[in-house]
């Protein structure tokens, strides 16, 4: 037992002394950035402390020659390494490295542009050598960062694509909400014009600066997603993350904007001389909030049509579940308001609110969710398991977190307040959440019922003895996704194992998918062993015999 331990025991440590290795790394590359920026700031201001006894030039200079020199060393100590590390130290080496990378991109883009916004808009008299500094500074950090990741020495093997995927992550979320700012001071402008655009006083110098922010933010993102080809990155990880943090993250967000401008303009009773004050306030906010999500989620929608169907599903499916959780929740307020209408004055502010936003969550997040969950189309029951089970995984937390809430409730008035006040005002807010949660669960209910009968009732294809019996030769088809035409027809063939290999690039043309699959199909009959078609995005086609596996001895 010690013996077989004993391999294990050497690997832990291995990836310990890695993760500490690199944490340190981590930490005193944080450390050299800072000192950069504050060694650069004082440079620019001649070395002239910000006041008479300002420790500046002391830290600058010992968090660069500290951590300069010995981030050097142990950098040069774990790349000889690098090449041949274990997949788990590979994955250690990639995290820390993404998160040098985003980090020192982060600092170094914020800071260069608010140096911009700040030369732009002449309100504003902060010292423009920090800003400098720190974009300097960092900007060096990311440089050298930036060499490694790309060097193919260096590189890493285990989550190559989450450096890209992360930075064009925040360059996105940097526009978007660069973007709604922008969107919002115009429509501000364009609601309430002021006297005057030109002017210390006036809205023109907010719109410069919020231009410089979207533009630079938007050219950081284009050198990203589009320059360092972070969008042909096809792999699984790199699905997940397009899934969750370009399609369902900004969906999701838009319907919630959505919902909430919707509740802020719902015509009311009692709430007309609110409407206006409204309209003026917080109307403008989330109507750029939705504008500028919908653009975002339109385009990454529409990328999304180059990756596999399963991207296009998992994404439909995560936002039909943000839908669902909105309409529910405002189901649950609507019906916390209704109670509130029993239990104190129906015209109070409180509860128009309430009843104003439940609607507004209620209407948009019931249409979204029959616009992605399709409830009046056949599903396949198996693709939609994964989702009904963490459903209900949900729903038994809510419906939980509400049962105890409404039994401390009572039992609070019934022991605590002595009676006082009214029980119905107590136990109305998450008495609206159970019934919501309890309504929504009986449909998924009979949902998951009906699934299940419809794949109990299926039955298995059980292969025909002469077809059990022919020996299946193995298939493989290197070629870009948007090759499922061709790949339909290649699961015809018999005794064939098709495996599909994604390449990098666009798929041929269709007229050349079809001329593709008599040659692949006859080259596989005539081959006696297995058989490898690589597919170039021209349509060019080059076949590699397999050979056959050998026979093990009984």
């Amino acid at each position: 037992m010690s013996t077989l331990s004993a391999p294990r025991s050497n690997q832990v440590v291995t990836s310990l002394r890695q993760l500490i290795l690199h944490g340190l790394l981590f930490v005193l590359l944080m450390v050299l950035g800072s000192g950069l920026s504050t060694l650069i700031t004082m440079a620019l201001r001649g070395f002239v402390p910000t006041y008479p006894g300002s420790s500046e030039i002391a830290i600058g200079l010992s968090f660069t020659l500290i951590a300069g020199p010995l981030a050097w060393l142990l950098w040069r100590d774990l790349k000889e390494k690098i090449a041949t590390l274990q997949p788990a130290d590979s994955a250690i080496w990639t995290l820390q490295a993404a998160s040098v990378y985003v980090i020192s991109l982060a600092m170094s883009a914020v800071s260069f542009l608010r140096l911009c916004s700040e030369l732009i808009s002449p309100t504003r008299a902060a010292d423009w050598q920090p800003l400098l500094g720190a974009t300097l500074g960092w900007a060096l950090i990311f440089i050298w960062q930036y060499r490694i990741l790309k060097s193919p020495k260096f590189a890493p093997t285990q989550l190559p694509s989450l450096p890209g995927a992360l930075g064009s992550a925040f360059a996105l979320v940097l526009f978007a909400l660069s973007a709604v700012v922008l969107v919002e001071l115009a429509l501000d402008e364009i609601i309430s014009p002021q006297p005057t655009l030109i002017g210390p006083a006036s809205a023109l110098p907010s719109l410069f600066s919020a231009t410089a922010w979207t533009a630079g933010a938007g050219l950081l993102w284009w050198w990203l997603w589009i320059v360092q080809r972070v969008h042909q990155a096809v792999d699984e990880f790199t699905d997940f993350l397009f899934v969750l943090l370009f399609l369902a993250i900004p969906g999701v967000l838009t319907l919630l904007s959505a919902c909430l401008l919707l509740g802020l303009v719902l015509p009311l009773p009692g709430t007309a001389g609110l409407f206006s004050e409204n309209l003026s306030t917080r109307a403008p906010l989330l109507l750029a909030a939705v504008l500028v999500g919908l653009m975002v989620w339109t385009y990454h929608q529409a990328k999304g049509a180059s990756r596999p169907a399963r991207v296009a599903e998992a994404s439909r499916q995560l936002i039909s579940g943000g839908a669902l959780a909105l309409g529910a929740s405002g189901l649950g307020m609507v019906i916390n308001a209704l109670l509130a209408g029993l239990a104190t004055s129906y015209a109070s502010e409180t509860s128009n609110n309430v009843l104003r936003y439940g609607l507004g969550l209620l209407i948009v997040g019931a249409i979204a969710w029959v616009y992605f969950f399709r409830p009046q189309r056949a599903s396949d029951p198996a693709s939609r398991r994964v989702y009904l089970v963490l459903f209900f995984g949900c729903s038994a937390v809510v419906a939980l977190i509400s049962l105890l809430v409404i039994a401390y409730r009572v039992f609070e008035f019934l022991l605590v307040t002595t009676g006082s006040g009214s029980l119905l005002d107590l136990v109305r807010a998450p008495f609206g959440w159970l019934i919501a949660t309890v309504a929504v669960a009986v449909y998924h209910f009979a949902l998951w019922r009906s699934d299940r009968a419809r794949m109990s009732t299926e039955t298995p294809q059980i292969p025909t003895p002469s077809a059990a019996s022919t020996p299946l030769k193995t298939l493989m088809i290197v070629a870009p996704y948007g090759c499922e035409p061709l790949m339909d027809e290649l699961l015809k063939l018999h005794s064939a194992q098709l495996h599909w290999i994604p390449r990098v690039g666009q798929p041929p043309e269709k007229e050349k998918l079809l001329a593709l699959i008599s040659e692949i199909s006859t080259s596989f009959t005539t081959e006696q062993s297995g058989l490898m078609a690589v597919i170039s995005p021209s349509g060019d086609i080059e076949f590699i015999s397999l050979a056959s596996p050998p026979v093990l001895a009984e």
